[in-house]
């Protein structure tokens, strides 16, 4: 038996493949959710070079995770709070990606926040859009990845490239998949079993169905206004879905890992080994 000590968050990355989906504003309000149901969230926005997640909430931090990979700030000094009690580790913009995945640079990312593991319920980590090795160095890392995909053709063979890459290595996180702006509940219905039919067939890999969001203005309205659309239209239609999403997800959060490695020592060994290939 082991004691709380040992115990450790869950670690879910938010992936798409293709960009502009969406799956930005997903996470942080999926995030916002979750806290307000109790739960000790950590938001990582690992698109290094990109940053969005501070935009998106008219932030303006005083340290960002390039202080940290630069050794100029620890991760405690770089998390800032958010609504409802959420924790977010921004990003910066401008981050030259071989600069920021420089071995130094990962081994002090991955000890940093290795410290914050077993403060949190949940670590939700936004990555970066494409299957380039720093986003499938945390996607890999992770306990569930959760494929966000619009009801188009490029973002769907995208999201299917995401899969495929991620399950062609030694154990590939648990998947789930996400349809965002769908026109009806029909429509992410019938694309949420078309992909799994597809994936299944060609892949053998079951996915899980985590819900939809609904094509809704007050998105965009939110955004332009630099407030989460849960905050700013909590009537809307994409608030309640997402809403519907983080109670269907929360009880999974309650399952701590209470043994084996954290996110983090993975992700370093998984650094390593990619940096030596």
């Amino acid at each position: 038996m082991t004691d709380g000590q040992d115990r450790r968050a869950s670690a879910w990355a938010i992936t798409s493949g293709k960009g502009g989906v969406g799956k930005t504003t997903i996470s942080l309000n999926l995030g916002i959710a979750l806290s307000g149901l109790g739960h000790q969230v950590l938001l990582i926005d690992a698109d290094l070079g990109l940053a969005n997640i501070d935009i998106l909430l008219g932030l303006s931090p005083e340290a960002t995770l390039q202080d940290l990979l630069e050794g100029n700030a620890s991760a405690l000094d770089v998390i800032v709070e958010g609504p409802e009690g959420l924790s977010i580790l921004p990003s910066a913009s401008g981050i030259a990606e071989s600069d920021a995945w420089r071995p130094e640079a990962r081994h002090r990312l991955a000890e940093e926040l290795g410290r914050l593991e077993r403060g949190f319920d949940l670590i939700l980590i936004d990555t970066g859009a494409g299957i380039s090795q720093k986003v499938l160095d945390f996607v890999l890392s992770a306990d569930q990845m959760l494929v966000v995909a619009i009801p188009e053709p490029t973002s769907i063979a995208d999201a299917y490239a995401m899969v495929k890459v991620c399950h062609n290595h030694d154990q590939a996180p648990q998947t789930g998949f996400l349809v965002n702006r769908a026109r009806s509940p029909r429509e992410a219905f019938d694309l949420h079993q078309k992909f799994k039919q597809i994936v299944n067939r060609f892949l053998d890999v079951s996915i899980k169905r985590c819900g939809y969001i609904l094509e809704d203005l007050s998105v965009e309205e939110a955004s332009r206004t630099q407030q989460p659309v849960l905050l700013s239209h909590p009537e809307s239609a994409a608030a309640k879905c997402i809403l519907q999403i983080a109670q269907d997800l929360a009880p999974e959060t309650a399952i701590l890992k209470k043994s084996g490695p954290g996110i983090f020592e993975q992700f370093l060994d998984r650094s390593f080994t990619a940096s030596e290939v």
